[in-house]
């Protein structure tokens, strides 16, 4: 695993892509978050940055899946951890590609950015040499941070479904 804390954030919905960025820019301060919305800029950007963690939605509009995407990520030499941040609901679809290496599945819901934050975390501690005793603790600020991405994820859908 590369030692950047840089994490590729896949995602062509960009009103969920800037929540994710968002709440993982607050709450992880080590971290550099990139966006890439589609498959092919996400490769180049994988090779290029060396991320630490690829947050992948299995649903991409674009030219690539995210089985592609995947499939470059294991031909490289040092591959990152690869999060499935996905509403898929096929769970054949689902096993195939967690079977390609994803090392974790957060189902997207309202809950779903405190889910990717806790993964996260957990993962980053594994690869820390000194583990802070510490832990998964959120601060106060994280979980007001929290309630307030859920209140505009939750306005944002209802606008949504008003206007559709």
């Amino acid at each position: 695993m590369p030692k950047t804390k840089n994490i590729i954030i896949i995602e062509d919905n960009e009103t969920f892509s800037l929540l994710v960025t968002h709440y993982l820019k607050s709450n992880l301060g080590e971290a550099t978050v990139y966006v890439e919305n589609s498959g092919a800029r996400a490769i180049e950007s994988i090779k290029r940055l060396k991320p630490s963690i690829v947050i992948l939605d299995y649903y991409l509009e674009n030219e690539l899946s995210a089985k592609d995407v995947m499939n470059v990520i294991n031909s490289m030499e040092v591959r990152p951890t690869v999060i499935l941040l996905s509403s898929i609901t096929d769970q054949k679809e689902k096993e195939e590609v967690m079977a390609m290496g994803i090392e974790k599945f957060v189902p997207k819901s309202n809950e779903s950015l405190y889910d990717l934050i806790q993964v996260i975390e957990g993962i980053l501690n594994e690869n820390r040499l000194n583990h802070n005793s510490s832990g998964n603790m959120l601060s106060v600020n994280a979980i007001i941070g929290l309630i307030a991405l859920v209140v505009f994820f939750l306005l944002a859908v209802y606008i949504f479904i008003q206007k559709g």
